[in-house]
């Protein structure tokens, strides 16, 4: 069984076949400690709650991790600090194996592949993999698993730039990084890694504008979560920003945005690919694309960049928030030889990913 495991700094996305249908199966990688007391416990079974037992403490992850910080007044904590997890922080470690196992079936067939993402969309160079990324496919390969890992901007070209011949430009705009492809029919030509995300953004804007909340103890905390609510329930615009917070998240995008294309000038300028000559589709992911007017943003800081690239159309990729997924596991069943790159996407295009 081939399986496809998005692991993202702020969430955790699976995609697998079962039969004849598609499981898809995301977690937010975000989670909250309680006490371990008779009533809690008492409490989250009677709601049907997941959770944990950890060092007299329980767990609670993912989405519903919000609304139990919120009831009992404690703190939401992120998975993954900067896209590592830390040496000293064995909660978390035990967080995150539960959530891959809830995420990742056992396999029990010899040679199947989990094609995955790294946090941060890293790709590390053999031999020099740090300690997260070693713990990350240790977990995996415990569920029976060969480990290959791939670079998010290049999966969403199989995901998407099928009508293209597999032939353009993939950019995923994630919480940690912003990661850029160029692929020719599927293969590489450029990967590129620029480490700032949507996360710094979010962080600056909280500070910026005093959002916090509270817990029992009455110690602060940004409340993160809380902004990235707002930016969904609100339709919040970059393209055409009508106030004072759109204007201030249209200017972060666009500097982020314009630091990306700086830093990758020189990779292509040096690139003497024919294709770099006619306009390429761009296609983008990550949650920051689904803001009003994002592309209408890649566009003008394009432009605003003097990078030689031209577009011949840029959109949204069509299967988020599983489109990095989609491309890892045709990336995967193409491995095993058994389907061609437009046969496996039209059967994955029959039934629209959802989460299980």
């Amino acid at each position: 069984m081939t399986a496809a495991l998005d692991l993202g700094s702020s969430e955790f996305r699976s995609l697998r076949r079962e039969d004849q249908r598609l499981v898809a199966r995301r977690l937010a990688a975000i989670y909250t400690v309680l006490d371990d007391l008779p009533e809690v416990r008492r409490m989250l079974e009677h709601s049907h709650i997941p959770f944990s037992s950890v060092s007299e403490s329980l767990i609670v992850v993912g989405d519903v991790a919000r609304e139990v910080s919120q009831l009992f007044s404690k703190p939401l904590v992120p998975l993954l600090r900067s896209g590592e997890l830390g040496d000293q922080d064995p909660i978390a470690r035990q967080v995150c194996a539960w959530m891959i196992h809830l995420l990742l079936p056992m396999n029990e067939q010899p040679n199947e592949f989990c094609v995955m993402t790294l946090p941060g969309g890293e790709i590390p160079a053999p031999g020099t993999a740090n300690r997260t990324v070693q713990f990350l496919e240790h977990v995996v390969q415990l569920q029976g698993y060969d480990t290959l890992v791939m670079h998010p901007a290049t999966a969403i070209s199989l995901a998407e730039l099928d009508d293209h011949g597999f032939t353009g430009i993939s950019l995923s705009v994630g919480a940690e990084s912003v990661t850029f492809s160029l692929t020719r029919h599927s293969v590489p030509v450029i990967e590129s890694r620029f480490n700032k995300g949507s996360d710094e953004i979010i962080q600056r804007f909280a500070h910026a504008h005093r959002k916090y909340i509270w817990d029992a103890a009455g110690n602060s905390y940004l409340d993160l979560p809380g902004v990235l609510q707002w930016l969904q329930d609100w339709q919040v615009s970059v393209g055409s920003p009508a106030t004072a917070e759109e204007k201030w998240f249209r200017n972060a995008y666009e500097e982020l945005l314009l630091s990306m294309w700086f830093s990758l000038k020189r990779k292509v300028a040096n690139c003497h690919e024919s294709i770099l000559k006619s306009p390429l589709p761009i296609v983008l992911s990550g949650a920051a694309t689904q803001l009003g007017g994002f592309t209408d943003l890649v566009a003008e800081s394009l432009q605003l960049s003097g990078i030689p690239i031209r577009a011949s159309e840029i959109r949204v990729a069509t299967y988020e928030p599983f489109t990095v997924a989609r491309g890892l596991l045709i990336h995967g069943e193409l491995a095993h030889g058994t389907t061609t790159p437009t046969k496996l996407t039209t059967d994955l295009a029959i039934e629209k990913v959802g989460a299980v």
